[in-house]
Parts: C-alpha cells; sequence; structure tokens
C-alpha cells in the first residue's frame, strides 16, 4: 500500500573546518515571540546587516548557521567557496562572514555563515526563510522556548518537568537516550520532527527490529530510501518514551560521535529549555503532540490532509581535506515527497 507524506524539516551541517568564534553577544530584551510552522518549526523575526524582519528558523541541529543566498547577494557578501558532499554527489558553497545579526536580545557582529538556496522553505511552507539559525549564534545563552504561549525566553530557564544533562555541548547538544535498553547518543534537534537513526549505529546496539515500511524521498541531489522501524521501548533521563517510530538513514557520520538526531516534537512537549549553565535540556509535557492547529496563521494548509506520519528526509555528508566541508546534511521540509510501502 502507498502512501503520500509529509516531510518533516531538519538540517544539519557539522563543521570540522577552523572557524573563529564571534565577540560576545550583547543583551538588550530577553523575549522573542515566534510563529509555529507544521506544529513543531520554530520561526522567528531578527535582522541581518541591514536587512530589518528577516525570518528565521531556530534549528538546534545547525552548525554552522545558513544564510540564505539571496539575502548574501542583497548585502552584497562574497567568500571562499568550499565543497559540500551529500549523499552522492558534491555540490559548491560559500562561507561568507554577515556584517551584524540580530535576534531578540542576541547580537553579532562578523559572524561566519554557509551561503545555500533556501528558497525550497517558502515554496513548501509559503514563509521566506531567511537564515537557519543555530547554536553557533543560539549557544551562548541559555533560553526557553514556550511552544503554547509562541515565545522564546533568553537567559535564566524555568525547570521543566522533565531533564536530561548534555553529552556534549554547543555548536551540537547532544544527550543519552536509552532505546531498547541500549544508549544511544543523540543531537537535540528542534528543527527535526522525529527520531532518525544511522543504520550502521542502530544495526551495532539493537538486535533486532520490526520494519513497518519504507520511506522513498530525495535530497538536494538524489531520490534514495530509508526504513521505518518500531521500537518498543525508550527513555530520555527519568522519563519512559515508550514505543516510538524511528527512521533509519544510511549511516556515513564518519565517527562524528553521535547515533542519530532526536527531533524535540517526539517529546510532545508544550516548553523546552537548553540550560547551558546546569548542562540540561529540559521539557515540560503535554497529552499529545503540538497540534497542527497552533500554526501561525498564515501557514498553508496541509498538502495531504489524510496522510498519516511525517517522514524526514535525509543525506548524509563525508569527510575530505581541508578544502572540503565534512557535513552531515539532513535537509527536509513540510510537503509529499516520499512514498511509504508498508512491509
Amino acid at each position: 500500500m502507498r502512501h503520500s507524506t509529509l516531510c518533516s524539516c531538519v538540517c544539519i551541517f557539522l563543521l570540522h573546518v577552523s572557524f573563529c568564534w564571534a565577540e560576545p553577544f550583547s543583551v538588550h530584551e530577553n523575549e522573542v515571540s515566534f510563529d509555529l510552522y507544521g506544529g513543531y518549526l520554530v520561526v522567528v523575526r531578527g535582522s541581518l546587516g541591514k536587512l530589518e524582519k528577516r525570518n528565521f528558523i531556530i534549528d538546534s541541529g545547525t552548525n554552522p548557521s545558513v544564510l540564505d543566498e539571496r539575502v548574501a547577494r542583497h548585502l552584497g557578501l562574497s567568500g571562499r567557496k568550499e565543497k559540500l558532499r551529500l549523499v552522492n554527489r558534491e555540490i559548491d558553497t560559500t562561507i561568507v562572514l554577515i556584517p551584524s545579526i540580530r535576534l531578540g536580545p542576541l547580537a553579532q557582529e562578523s559572524m561566519p555563515m554557509l551561503v545555500q538556496d533556501l528558497s525550497f522553505f517558502q515554496r513548501k511552507l509559503g514563509v521566506r526563510i531567511d537564515a537557519l539559525i543555530g547554536f553557533d549564534i543560539l549557544g551562548t545563552s541559555s533560553f526557553e522556548i514556550d511552544y503554547a504561549a509562541r515565545r522564546i525566553s533568553f537567559g535564566s530557564t524555568t525547570p521543566g518537568s522533565e531533564a536530561v544533562s548534555f553529552k556534549t555541548d554547543p555548536p551540537l547538544v547532544t544527550v543519552e537516550m536509552m532505546i531498547e535498553d541500549q544508549p544511544f547518543r543523540l543531537v537535540v534537534d528542534t528543527g527535526a520532527s522525529d527520531l532518525i537513526l544511522f543504520d550502521k549505529r542502530a544495526s551495532e546496539k539493537l538486535r533486532r527490529w520490526q520494519v513497518t515500511a519504507e520511506a522513498s524521498s530525495w535530497n538536494m541531489s538524489a531520490q534514495f530510501s530509508m526504513k521505518i522501524i518500531q521500537i518498543s521501548h525508550s527513555q530520555l533521563g527519568n522519563s519512559g518514551l515508550g514505543g516510538l517510530r524511528a527512521y533509519l538513514t544510511a549511516d556515513q557520520s564518519q565517527g562524528l560521535g553521535f547515533d542519530g538526531l532526536m527531533g524535540v516534537s517526539m517529546l510532545r512537549a508544550a516548553q523546552i529549555s537548553f540550560d547551558f549553565e546546569r548542562r540540561l535540556f529540559t521539557w515540560q509535557a503535554r497529552n499529545s503532540k503540538i497540534p497542527l492547529t497552533m500554526e501561525a496563521k498564515r501557514s498553508p494548509p496541509p498538502l495531504c490532509p489524510n496522510s498519516g506520519s511525517h517522514v524526514p528526509e535525509s543525506g548524509v555528508g563525508a569527510g575530505g581535506d581541508r578544502r572540503i566541508l565534512e557535513r552531515l546534511r539532513i535537509a527536509d521540509c513540510r510537503f509529499p515527497i516520499a512514498n511509504l510501502k508498508s512491509q
């Protein structure tokens, strides 16, 4: 049986060339409101250089932060050319220094950013996205995301009912989740809707699993397949999460030190926080996943209203020399690009 489905948005770039951290942030106010897309994508407004009221996706799985190529052209930015390796080929990309970036209380100058074409977000979400903001920008200030109030608060955080310690700190925060009584180190990803595991890591740790479907999806370069498995029991911190659906993607992680991605939407959280002082990720659970009725009013209706699950689209980057940017790229958005084949 074949089903069309909606994709989630996950964008991860793991950078292994040298970057200089910019000067510390200045603080002006501690809150910013946001719109919600797809039930989990947080879109805020900020400024990029002289351009005001730009739309940013808060994506804790992105490193470095990403600037849309249209904005780079508008600001007259140029930088050094690099290669970005995807699953099956390389594409050209550019690293630039943006003169300034501001998001609520966070302000920074001469910030290195990766330039990519983000126009597909506008086509699929119905809103222009000018940048993806990761922990290279967010990681110097603790913050919490209140999905119910549509508000991000910077500075001190309100402890959630559940918490788990960081295993690694920014620019990528990882935590340990127990899956079938085996430890998995996962990137905490606000840009993902589900649990994504690298297949080789999963095969080493899980003795058996049940494949419930295969997902045919694509990234910027080609179409590829993933397996969907059902996990019988899992635990994060002291919280039992029960059974979960997970997606297995080809493992070309090249010893990056983690086993997959944990989309925060799978926690059914009304509020989450990143507490960098205590090195804690906390969340306040709710009885169900954040409903699509909480989306921004201007968000377009689902393209497949009868579809059941999200299928994250996934691509993987590999290594190289100093001229090659080694990244894991998993780039999806919310639109019907996949077919599911039930097993």
